[in-house]
């Protein structure tokens, strides 16, 4: 049966030693036999949170750095979070959304090979950003407001003030296409975060 009080063992004293361990070094630390640690390790290994180099016979296990795209991201963001107020967070996340909703329009117009897009076209624009940036949307449209409703923001909720990016972003696609558009942000106690782009002056 797997334990995961031996599983935080193993990953600590492996944790110790950058340049890797042994399979013989971790089994006379942790005392389990040869084939229970292979076991453990081949678990361990499936959910990323070690890997192991070959020299000749024997392996050297040690924890992999882990840094892809979305974690830099992510770190990159988390930094502005903390170094920035939240205005001037909110403010950047603002311009940015203003010239992204440029380049995505674009992107749109060219794929349906039109000057504009319509209503419809503008509503499933949103729910394909949305599955592109891994959010989850609904995009619900109301005579002159498009309500995008966000179960889950792709922004971690320590900087929600780059929802106002998506706002913008939405904003400008849909001012492009239809000559007018605002938008608000509202976030309920529920945690769903909409965002109404309305159509018309004066709505």
């Amino acid at each position: 049966m797997f334990n995961p009080e031996i599983e935080r063992k193993i990953i600590d004293f492996i944790k110790k030693s950058p340049f890797g361990v042994s399979s013989s070094e971790i089994a006379k630390y942790i005392g389990l036999n040869r084939i229970t640690l292979t076991k453990y390790l081949a678990v361990i290994r499936q959910k990323a949170l070690i890997d192991f180099k070959q020299f000749g016979m024997a392996k050297l296990w040690f924890i992999p750095i882990r840094l892809n795209r979305e974690i830099f991201l992510n770190k990159s963001l988390d930094y502005l979070a903390v170094n920035l107020s939240k205005a001037e967070l909110r403010k950047a996340a603002e311009k940015a959304g203003l010239s992204l909703g440029e380049e995505i329009n674009s992107m749109y117009l060219q794929f349906y090979g039109i000057p504009k897009l319509g209503l419809e076209q503008l509503c499933d624009a949103y729910l394909d950003i949305g599955k592109k940036i891994g959010a989850r949307f609904e995009v619900i449209l109301i005579r002159e407001k498009i309500s995008v409703k966000m179960a889950e923001s792709p922004f971690e909720s320590k900087v929600r003030e780059m929802n106002a990016l998506l706002s913008a972003l939405f904003t400008k696609i849909a001012a492009l296409n239809l000559g007018y558009a605002r938008s608000t942000v509202i976030e309920p106690k529920n945690g769903t975060i909409v965002i109404d782009i309305y159509l018309k002056k004066g709505s």
